[in-house]
């Protein structure tokens, strides 16, 4: 996955950061000011780079409208009918031919991946339902394991029987998700009664004992 950062120059540190994000994603991410020789074409080398992208990502500010090379970019990305994601730093608004996309307000210095996966999801929800397993299979504390399952929780009604099977698989094999109170008691067990049967079946009968200690009848 690709993705074309557009940013006004004063916002270059935040497009990097933002960058290193999409990082997490395995997904590459053009900056201009990094990727582009002094002595290249400017104008055929950003036209070849919107070209090549998945993602047109847009680091909003007070800064972005004043550059027409960004008004340009925002352009060319919403004629081209690409996944746009606008990141705001300071409540600046989606103008012109992204007027329509929702902005979501970030912290410029503490950019998240929490704060790109509903555009990455936007444009390959499967790739980010793959990665939500990984990253909850990897789960090092019972309250890290349930801040990143309530991350899969509204892209979990997309996923195939395959990618739920996983999950369950990851959560049985991993105790800090298994064990982790909001897993145990709210997050598994409906994913178990719809899926269980697809388990592997001493996987299953593991899973549903522990599960069984942390809902008992009262």
């Amino acid at each position: 996955m690709r993705a074309f950062m557009s940013y006004q120059t004063a916002d270059k540190e935040v497009a990097a950061r933002v960058a290193a994000v999409l990082q997490e994603f395995e997904c590459s991410a053009f900056m201009a000011h990094e990727h582009i020789e002094v002595s290249g074409e400017w104008r055929t080398e950003i036209l070849k780079e919107i070209e090549a992208a998945d993602l047109f990502v847009a680091i909003l500010s007070a800064n972005y409208y004043n550059s027409i090379w960004c008004k340009q970019e925002s352009g060319i990305a919403a004629y081209r009918k690409m996944t746009i994601i606008p990141l705001s730093t300071d409540g600046a608004i989606p103008q012109g031919f992204i007027a329509h996309i929702q902005s979501t307000k970030i912290d410029p210095a503490v950019p998240s991946h929490e704060d790109l996966l509903p555009g990455v999801a936007k444009h390959d929800v499967s790739f980010v339902i793959d990665w939500l397993v990984a990253k909850i299979g990897n789960s090092r504390s019972f309250r890290g394991a349930e801040a990143n399952f309530e991350l899969i929780l509204p892209y979990i009604g997309k996923a195939s029987r395959k990618q739920v099977v996983q999950l369950l698989a990851v959560s049985t094999d991993n105790g800090q998700i298994c064990h982790a109170n909001l897993c145990a008691t709210k997050y598994l067990p409906p994913l178990v009664k719809t899926h269980g049967k697809f388990m592997d079946k001493d996987a299953l009968r593991r899973l549903e004992e522990v599960l069984a200690r942390y809902n008992k009848a009262p």
